[in-house]
């Protein structure tokens, strides 16, 4: 009969302890209570009732104007109106030059017009703007390539395209400030004076294709990147942003159509629509790798869809609803590894979160604050930090996540380990010493 030697038996019950112990570790290791509410502090400016930014280029007022306490008109702050039958050139709200003609249907159309390269000007293609250019009442524009294939607007305060009442049309064209220094994911918000921007006011459709929108906007009233607001429609596709502000934002827009575009770095938000937005398509984006949140609803947005797009690796949440934006449907989307929350209901009733993968986050769906009639069902829930706070998740698939690794309860797991070691070999020695003397009397009989 063979023995097993004592070695061996030292290494199994080693073995065998350690594995419990490891076990344990993944078992016990982790607690899962709520995580804190993650923050990440940011600059921003604390919101002031303002004018819109037509109102303050046609009135000569630098744009940060605010109703409390308006600026000077300045000489600096320079507007060219298109009208269906003339257009105006203002220099701090006065009517400098008035040039009676039918609209130019194109940018380079209308740098032939001004010819005053102080204004606007052309060179290969590309145009550039030292002056806002506002499309209204009825007028409308095309800039599209290849007429057009570059547009600079000038860092400079009071220069934006926009339309008000009127019709702008984007295509194929890339759109950029003159200093691609600021902002980022890393900087502190724009200067308030210094960012061009486009913009969509008061019943304005502005429709955008295959465009490129880079380093523009800043944190001030409807000044953020792309805009539609106060009525405003139309739509953005197969477009990107990139070290925007905020790449599309919406306030007071109805039937706003995001679709096929892509978001990146942008210093705040990728898609932001904002104050009481309804009945949006945000279909097939990605909106990665910007300093908040990829997808936003805030304040009263409601009725929309958001479906199949990609958020990842953004500052804090993928896709939130906040701020009593309700009956939207969050529906077959991939969000993965942003620094806070997968999919987050805040303060917002009867919304839907269904089919989506959620992986990779802090936590994968959040429902918080003043919330009901929230379903949540036939997600993919896997592997975040945490599955869900604020929900059950009864009917959705779910595995892999996890709670918070507990350090002082594996140390006690890993400590306990060690502990038994030392008592079984504490025993085995002990036992071991005690058979001693008996052998030898028996060898001394012999």
């Amino acid at each position: 009969m063979v023995r097993r030697s004592k070695p061996a038996g030292y290494l199994i019950i080693v073995i065998v302890v350690l594995g419990i112990a490891l076990i344990g570790t993944f078992v016990l290791g982790r607690t899962y209570s709520n995580l804190s509410l993650k923050e990440a502090p940011f600059s921003r400016l604390p919101y002031v009732p303002s004018f819109d930014p037509i109102e303050d280029v046609t009135l000569g007022f630098p744009p940060d104007s605010t109703y409390a306490a308006p600026a000077t008109p300045s000489a600096a702050i320079r507007a060219i109106e298109i009208y269906p039958t003339q257009i105006i050139m203002l220099t701090g709200g006065r009517a400098a030059r008035i040039i009676d003609t039918r609209p130019p249907r194109t940018l380079s159309s209308l740098v032939k017009v001004i010819g005053n390269k102080r204004w606007i000007s052309e060179s290969s293609g590309t145009v550039t703007l030292d002056a806002a250019v506002i499309i209204e009442d009825g007028a409308s524009m095309s800039v599209q390539a290849p007429v057009t294939s570059g547009l600079v607007m000038t860092a400079r305060p009071g220069v934006f395209l926009g339309a008000m009442q009127g019709k702008l049309s984007i295509t194929g064209v890339y759109v950029r400030a003159s200093n691609t220094g600021v902002p980022d994911t890393s900087s502190s918000p724009a200067s308030v004076a210094d960012r061009p921007f486009v913009f969509a006011s008061q019943g304005s459709t502005m429709v955008i294709k295959n465009s490129t929108f880079s380093y523009l906007g800043r944190n001030w009233n409807s000044s953020y990147g792309l805009t539609w607001s106060n009525g405003s429609t139309g739509s953005v596709s197969n477009s990107t942003f990139d070290q925007d502000y905020i790449g599309v934002y919406s306030s007071d827009s109805s039937g706003l159509k995001v679709m096929h575009d892509k978001f990146y770095h942008c210093t705040l938000y990728g898609i932001d629509p904002h104050s009481g937005s309804s009945h949006l398509s945000i279909e097939y984006n990605i909106s990665d790798f910007n300093g908040r949140h990829g997808i936003i609803f805030s304040n009263h947005v409601t009725d929309s869809i958001v479906q199949y797009n990609v958020t990842k690796g953004n500052g804090l949440n993928g896709i939130m609803m906040d701020e009593a934006s309700a009956h939207n449907i969050i529906i077959h989307n991939t969000v993965t590894d942003n620094g806070s929350d997968g999919v987050v209901i805040a303060n917002s009733s009867s919304n839907v979160i269904s089919d989506n993968a959620v992986s990779g986050n802090r936590v994968g769906i959040t429902v918080r604050g003043n919330t009901t009639d929230t379903k949540v069902y036939g997600n993919k829930v896997i592997a975040n930090i945490m599955a869900s706070q604020g929900v059950a998740l009864a009917g959705n698939t779910v595995y892999g996540n996890g709670g918070q690794w507990s350090a002082r309860r594996i140390g006690l797991i890993w400590l306990s380990a060690f502990a038994l070691l030392l008592v079984l070999f504490g025993i085995t020695r002990a036992m071991k010493w005690r058979r001693t003397p008996n052998h030898r009397a028996v060898a001394a009989n012999i």
